[in-house]
């Protein structure tokens, strides 16, 4: 037994009876070539994470997706896991490179993504099972709409150091984190991807979005979970407020 299907045994996965049913498993080469949702998960030496965050890619009730990932130069074991993922599920694309930080890796992806509508996945976090299909109804409920918001659920300290204001801390619930986005490809790809920053790229990018005229809704269901229960998030989290 390989590693995946030795961590589905033990945490009692089951194939999701979702939108498609059993046979969502068994994509068509016509379904793997133009998915709903392409879902990007750039990771750095998170080997020992990855697992439950492709687990809830796995687990969601909306079976119509792909799975981007980037291994960013990791030297944990990370390419390894990621190769057994691989072998596990057609959907599930994996890339490495030298390490170029997350938005050169998530701007690789944008370009190799075949849906219309790209989500995004950090390795230390995960979807609840009904994150894509909460934005599926949504999307095809105003068609208009090119981008879409909503809150995360946080697990750990919902405080984190604002990056605009140096020495202050501010609710999670006042940033924007890459999580909380559903936009359109060709949105993304308009205003260039991701910005080169070391931090608070999504707030960033959201200005470029916002400044291009993108049309952007809400949602308010907290189907994005995000940990900060470890040392690695609590560290390295600075989020701008917007």
């Amino acid at each position: 037994m390989d590693r995946v299907s030795r961590w589905r045994t033990e945490a009692g996965w089951q194939r999701p009876q979702g939108r498609f049913g059993c046979r969502a498993i068994l994509v068509s080469i016509e379904k793997m070539s133009s998915p709903f949702f392409s879902i990007l998960l750039p990771t750095y030496n998170r080997a020992r994470m990855l697992d439950r965050a492709l687990m809830s890619v796995l687990a969601q009730t909306e079976q119509d997706w792909e799975l981007l990932v980037t291994d960013d130069g990791s030297i944990d074991g990370t390419w390894a896991s990621l190769c057994d993922w691989g072998r596990s599920d057609p959907r599930i694309r994996c890339w490495r490179h030298a390490n170029r930080g997350q938005s050169g890796s998530r701007n690789r992806m944008t370009e190799h993504a075949r849906a219309p509508w790209i989500v995004f996945l950090d390795s230390d976090d995960e979807f609840a099972p009904d994150h894509l299909a909460r934005h599926r109804r949504a999307i095809e409920s105003s068609p208009a709409v090119e981008l879409w918001i909503s809150p995360m659920r946080v697990v750990g300290h919902p405080m984190v150091p604002c990056a605009r204001r140096p020495g202050e801390w501010v609710h999670i619930d006042r940033c924007i984190g890459v999580g909380m986005l559903a936009i359109r490809r060709t949105s993304l790809l308009a205003v260039g991807g991701f910005p080169d920053l070391d931090y608070a790229e999504e707030s960033e990018l959201i200005k470029r979005l916002r400044a291009n005229g993108i049309r952007q809704r809400r949602l308010r269901e907290r189907t994005y979970v995000y940990h900060r229960d470890h040392a690695d998030a609590i560290t390295r989290t600075r989020l701008l407020a917007g």
